[in-house]
């Protein structure tokens, strides 16, 4: 939290703006709800709404709004305008408490997988492997390439890379299944910490064989209908085009009707899964 320490700032938006800087990851990412940093601070969630819009209107803070599957509003997501690089606080020395040994105060989250909670620095990111062609690739134990993996679309580019060396350790269709699991709590808004936090906390159970997919077994089965719809709508187009290739420009037949009936039938399908 230098960063926030740093920041030269009245008490209540500097305590409001470390609260913010204690939920983040290493490149400022988090999305706490109001009432979450308002109970930190000891303040009112209107004093932490015009905090945030003052910390915005100096550029210290970008807020981005984040919507669920229903469209009903979740928590913003914010990101902390770090400068000179990484100026978080260093992790602490024991980031897990040992056992017997409970956590000081309570958890800033209503579903953490038994994973740390705290300003804690992120792993370095691992040194790309580089194919015959010359383009980085990471791969998982056994084969398979950790980059071709489905990742949450709330990812950012920077959180994909930190995901993917938490995951190179994992078989790839164990690491798909976390990666799925990860993506159905962040739709569902159900995460306070950080996207690589509770991945962490996840790969620490898929690890030690306590890993059970719950939540992510929809997001498996969505994309597997998703996929057979694709390749559904692909076969009736190539059966379109076979058959319009082959008979006159006009030509009423049974069979231009039920491939038509196909293809509507897969782009409602598509919608439908997407």
């Amino acid at each position: 939290m230098n960063w926030a320490w740093n920041q030269s700032l009245k008490p209540v938006p500097k305590l409001v703006l470390m609260a913010l800087a204690d939920a983040a990851d290493d490149v400022g990412v988090c999305w706490p709800s109001v009432a979450t940093v308002a109970a930190k601070c000891n303040v009112s969630t209107r004093t932490v709404r015009r905090v945030m819009q003052t910390l915005v209107d100096r550029g210290l803070l970008v807020s981005e709004q984040r919507y669920r599957n229903d469209g009903s509003r979740s928590s913003n997501r914010y990101r902390l305008r770090l400068t000179g690089g990484d100026n978080l606080s260093p992790a602490p020395v024991a980031p897990d408490s040992p056992p017997g040994h409970p956590r000081q105060g309570p958890p800033d989250t209503r579903v953490t997988p038994r994973t740390t909670r705290g300003t804690q620095r992120e792993s370095p990111p691992p040194q790309a492997c580089h194919t015959g062609s010359g383009a980085p690739t990471s791969m998982a134990p056994g084969g398979g390439n950790l980059s071709d993996l489905e990742y949450p679309k709330g990812l950012l580019n920077t959180e994909r890379e930190r995901a993917r060396y938490h995951l190179k350790d994992l078989p790839i269709d164990l690491a798909q299944q976390v990666l799925d699991e990860l993506s159905a709590h962040m739709v569902a808004g159900a995460i306070r910490v950080s996207p690589l936090a509770y991945l962490r906390g996840l790969v620490r159970r898929a690890r030690a064989g306590e890993f059970v997919p719950e939540a992510g077994l929809q997001v498996k089965e969505n994309r597997r209908r998703k996929a057979h719809a694709e390749a559904a709508m692909r076969r009736a187009e190539a059966m379109g085009r076979d058959f319009v290739a082959a008979q006159p420009p006009v030509v009423e037949s049974p069979l231009v009707k039920k491939v038509a009936a196909i293809q509507k039938l897969s782009r409602r399908v598509k919608r439908k899964s997407g």
